[in-house]
């Protein structure tokens, strides 16, 4: 299943590990398209926002918080359960990518999607055309951009205009049927 979130928690799973990624593989997007992780994240230094997520795979639903924080060349995500435990934490630097999943975090759940995912939302137009492969990035305006396979949308996203991380994004994979509402807001130093 090539879902970012895999949105039906397994809470039954178990074990809690620290994974590394050297480099960053290609990220399936749609059948055909990927995207390559550029070597260090693409987003400024001092970022601090904390985001509630509602993600929908096929029928299923589930809702988590996430709290990113980035630095010179460097990003951080921690992912929990709304005011709940942690689920997981993706440190991303150096052009390496590790994470440590608690035992909640099902066995599927990638960092690597969560970053591409990141990326189509949030990363700039030049990044995220250095980085696809198979589709063409479209701005449509007032905030909206879109994935274009053989004249078809396989990914929409919309997200605030003016400061990007403050404020309602959404992004819908129709290639993989799933959707993220996210609301995010700016943490005051």
């Amino acid at each position: 299943m090539r879902f970012l979130f895999v949105v039906g928690f397994l809470f039954f799973l178990s074990g809690c590990a620290t994974s590394p990624s050297h480099g960053a593989a290609d990220q399936p997007l749609a059948p055909g398209v990927g995207l390559t992780l550029p070597s260090s994240p693409s987003f400024a230094a001092g970022l601090d926002v904390s985001q509630l997520v509602q993600a929908r795979y096929q029928d299923r639903h589930q809702v988590f918080q996430s709290f990113i924080q980035s630095g010179e060349r460097r990003l951080a995500v921690v992912m929990s359960v709304p005011s709940g435990p942690r689920i997981m934490r993706i440190n991303w630097s150096g052009g390496n990518i590790t994470s440590q999943k608690e035992p909640i975090a099902p066995e599927a759940l990638s960092p690597q999607r969560m970053l591409a995912d990141l990326l189509l939302v949030y990363a700039s137009d030049d990044v995220l055309k250095q980085a696809l492969q198979g589709a063409v990035l479209e701005d449509v305006g007032l905030g909206s951009r879109q994935l274009v396979q053989d004249g078809k949308v396989i990914i929409a996203v919309t997200r605030p205009t003016g400061d990007i991380w403050n404020g309602r994004a959404t992004l819908k994979n129709f290639a993989f049927d799933y959707e993220l509402n996210i609301q995010s807001q700016r943490v005051d130093p």
